[in-house]
């Protein structure tokens, strides 16, 4: 029997949708630990590298996606620091959900209670899309917590949607076929970009196979509170990207988050991190390592 929030469709789809999760594991070019840990929103899968002693950070994914994201990236961020990436509560992945996220606060308190259940009390946050607008609601309301901040084409934050965005990709939702959802995955690749296989595998078996059960819509932030923003924060966006426009979003960064470093990746759109993921570990590293 299904569980009351599964993110499955059926028990097949869940055993294609691990199938696919395991193999796209193997793309993980460093020794991984795989947990659960317990919250009050159910339990969260976290894929933990690096060395022990590393600085901790933590990596949230994009929406509809899941810590195998992470594959290209993975290598040289844990090299010297030791690597959080978690499953996102209610979204493509391993977390079981006992309660759905749906306020900015329920995020926040699900997050402190992954960071406290691992034994952290600070950790350096790195968030894609929907992965960044979690970070950054996190940063914003509990700074104590995040030690520096990697904003990498954060979902709304700082920007509003516009409406193609939704006519692109609430359609495919409804009605997932592998032709559609690849055709979508395209729009948001820069031209002549293509995913690793087994990672464009793992996004059509999600799509097919899940229905998300993360309930809180990302908005934008208010100047305010964006103006009050603590940790050290870097903010990256693909030239090419389609959810917003790169440039808009790069000089409203400047503009609304204090001491940002903003710019921009080129030939690539709103997966970079994946079309360029050598540059964006460069980057990454540097900002870090040097506040550059």
């Amino acid at each position: 029997m299904q569980e009351k929030y599964s993110i499955f469709k059926s028990a097949r789809g869940e055993r294609k949708f691990r199938e696919v999760y395991e193999q796209s594991l193997k793309l993980w070019a460093v020794p991984y630990e795989s947990r659960l840990v317990n919250t009050t929103y159910g339990k969260t899968h976290v894929l933990v590298s690096g060395p022990e002693n590393g600085e901790p950070m933590i990596l949230l994914h994009g929406m509809t996606f899941n810590s195998t994201m992470w594959v290209q990236n993975i290598s040289a961020l844990s090299k010297r620091y030791r690597t959080f990436c978690i499953d996102t509560m209610g979204d493509y992945g391993r977390s079981v959900v006992k309660e759905p996220l749906k306020t900015r606060q329920d995020c926040n308190k699900w997050l402190s209670e992954v960071m406290d259940s691992l034994g952290l009390e600070q950790a350096i946050y790195v968030g894609h899309s929907m992965g960044g607008w979690l970070s950054l609601n996190l940063a914003l309301t509990s700074p104590e917590r995040v030690v520096k901040l990697v904003l990498l084409a954060p979902i709304a934050s700082i920007i509003r949607l516009p409406i193609v965005f939704m006519l692109k990709v609430y359609p495919v939702m409804l009605r997932p076929t592998r032709e559609r959802i690849l055709r979508l995955w395209k729009w948001f690749l820069a031209r002549g970009s293509r995913l690793h296989p087994w990672i464009e595998e793992m996004v059509v078996q999600g799509w097919m196979n899940c229905t998300p059960q993360l309930r809180v819509v990302p908005h934008v932030f208010k100047k305010h509170e964006l103006s009050s923003l603590k940790p050290k924060t870097l903010f990256l966006v693909g030239d090419e990207e389609v959810v917003y426009n790169a440039s808009r979003a790069i000089k409203r960064a400047l503009r609304l988050l204090p001491g940002v470093k903003a710019e921009g990746i080129p030939k690539a759109s709103h997966c970079f991190v994946a079309e360029q993921p050598e540059l964006v570990n460069q980057k990454i590293l540097r900002f870090l390592d040097k506040g550059e």
